[in-house]
């Protein structure tokens, strides 16, 4: 039994170079796409948890890691791009120290008044088009305050954002700002502070609203 069991797992691989084709499918698959396939042979060998295992592992692997190294090199342009994707996803998702390029920079000789309104105008493009760059709009150290609930850091807040604009896009949900109608308190329901940041550009740097709509 364990002999057809060998030879079945020795055919399997060698046919597929499965390691590979298994690596780049799998959704699941959260390990780094270049080569791949050779790291889920490598890993496949040091998970054995017995001898018997272990020579199933080594012979699925060792007949499989030539096929898998052959397919990860030819592959090599288009998983490098994905890691390069990720990474930059990672970095995006992960922000707490640095300051990702702000929407807009001061003009020389700018009034104040009119550079923040020319942030406003940016921001609230970005939100109607739903872009993520809108969570750039907010500086890492912003004091966000949302319908008087705990602070949260803009580098906190602008995960949350980048999370709401992804569910509100894939439910076809459309969010803008606009000045408040007579009917409606005086009172707004949203009030930024911005200003520039260490590298010169503006970003809003404190918010205090009522949050997004019910639905």
């Amino acid at each position: 039994m364990r002999a057809l069991r060998l030879g079945a797992a020795v055919a399997l691989a060698g046919a597929l170079g499965c390691m590979t084709i298994d690596s780049q499918r799998d959704p699941g698959y959260q390990g780094p796409a270049v080569y791949s396939g050779v790291r889920k042979d490598m890993a496949l060998m040091s998970s054995a948890l017995s001898p018997g295992d272990l020579m199933y592992a080594i012979m699925f692997a060792g007949v499989d890691l030539p096929f898998s190294a052959i397919a990860d090199t030819v592959l090599l342009p288009v998983t490098i791009a994905k890691d390069e994707r990720r990474q930059e996803e990672r970095s995006v998702d992960t922000q707490t120290a640095s300051e990702r390029p702000g929407p807009i920079a001061a003009i020389a000789g700018e009034e104040p008044l009119a550079t923040a309104q020319r942030l406003f105008q940016t921001c609230a493009k970005l939100l109607h088009a739903q872009d993520p760059q809108l969570a750039d709009c907010y500086s890492v150290d912003a004091d966000v305050e949302i319908n008087g609930g705990a602070s949260l850091r803009g580098s906190e807040y602008k995960q949350t954002l980048r999370a709401g604009m992804a569910r509100d896009a894939a439910a076809g949900h459309l969010v803008e700002w606009r000045e408040p109608s007579s009917s409606e308190p005086s009172r707004s329901p949203l009030v930024l502070r911005v200003g520039p940041c260490s590298d010169g550009a503006w970003r809003i740097l404190n918010e205090t609203s009522i949050g997004w709509a019910a639905r």
